[in-house]
């Protein structure tokens, strides 16, 4: 599902805490403290505020000293990091002070109404007006507020899953490009490139509902789901204790080697979200892909 944006405001907490110094330098995207919670703010009694009624560095840590701690060795992972963890997901914790409904980003993928009419102001993300859906359109046509290369950036992650970034380094080769431009017209969809013939996160995501654009077109015609509000699905797999197994050394090589926690387990899909061919049996990979590669 999408990121909220609470939860960045924490990230970078995880990754850098604070700067130990009189007067520490907070990371770039680390909640502001020093201002006192508006009304429409529900702080619990328990977590503390500055003498002014200020959010202070104790309103969200249970750490002792963690102003004054080195980052290197503030305890990230210690249930008083953040005041009444463990926490299963950070946005649990975000929500002990922010009403979740108000603060939830809506998902702007969800375009049609429960009547199957356009949502005409999820088209205004990401275009300066909605397009005539009923017309061929040019990529120029499309009046995008960003390229195509950068328009997902304004609120996807560069690496949202994996391989997303290995995709996007280099333009495909001719023998690829052969590749794609047959088994588009065969399989009936589109896989649009860059100017430089680089694989974009459109190449294998629609940004569109099933339905929003005619299914029989290329440019509609994509994996059908039940309920895109809940995005990709997984479910966990008997083989997963084997997997894990079989990486348990090197996995605890690397957490040794970056001081990490990384944990994997082995998980099925159940729902695929916006793509325009199933990838988890490997059809949408085989359109630019072979057994060679």
């Amino acid at each position: 599902m999408l990121l909220r944006t609470l939860s960045l405001y924490f990230v970078f907490a995880f990754m850098a805490g604070l700067q130990a110094a009189e007067k520490p330098e907070l990371p770039p995207f680390h909640h502001i403290v020093g201002i006192k919670p508006s009304k429409a703010i529900n702080v619990p009694e328990k977590f503390t505020l500055g003498d002014e009624g200020e959010l202070v560095c104790a309103t969200c840590h249970g750490l002792k000293d963690i102003d004054k701690t080195p980052v290197e060795k503030v305890d990230t992972k210690s249930a008083d990091f953040l005041l009444g963890g463990h926490y299963r997901k950070i946005t649990g914790f975000c929500y002990r002070c922010h009403d979740e409904k108000k603060t939830t980003r809506e998902n702007i993928h969800v375009m049609l109404d429960e009547q199957g009419e356009i949502k005409k102001k999820n088209c205004t993300f990401c275009h300066e007006e909605v397009p005539d859906r009923e017309k061929k359109l040019e990529v120029a046509d499309l009046k995008l507020r960003l390229s195509m290369q950068q328009i997902c950036y304004g609120c996807h992650l560069k690496d949202p899953h994996f391989n997303s970034v290995e995709h996007q380094v280099k333009p495909a080769q001719k023998e690829m490009l052969e590749r794609i431009e047959k088994n588009s017209k065969e399989l009936n969809i589109i896989v649009p490139l860059s100017e430089k013939q680089e694989v974009l996160c459109v190449s294998c995501h629609t940004p569109h509902q099933y339905g929003v654009i005619d299914p029989e077109k290329p440019a509609g015609n994509q994996v059908q789901i039940d309920d895109l509000e809940k995005g990709i699905e997984y479910e966990e797999h008997p083989w997963s204790q084997v997997f894990s197994e079989d990486k348990a050394v090197r996995l605890d090589e690397f957490n040794q080697l970056h001081n990490m926690q990384v944990e994997f387990s082995y998980q099925r899909i159940v729902q695929e979200a916006l793509l325009r061919l199933p990838a988890k049996d490997g059809q949408l990979c085989l359109v630019c892909h072979d057994f060679k590669d």
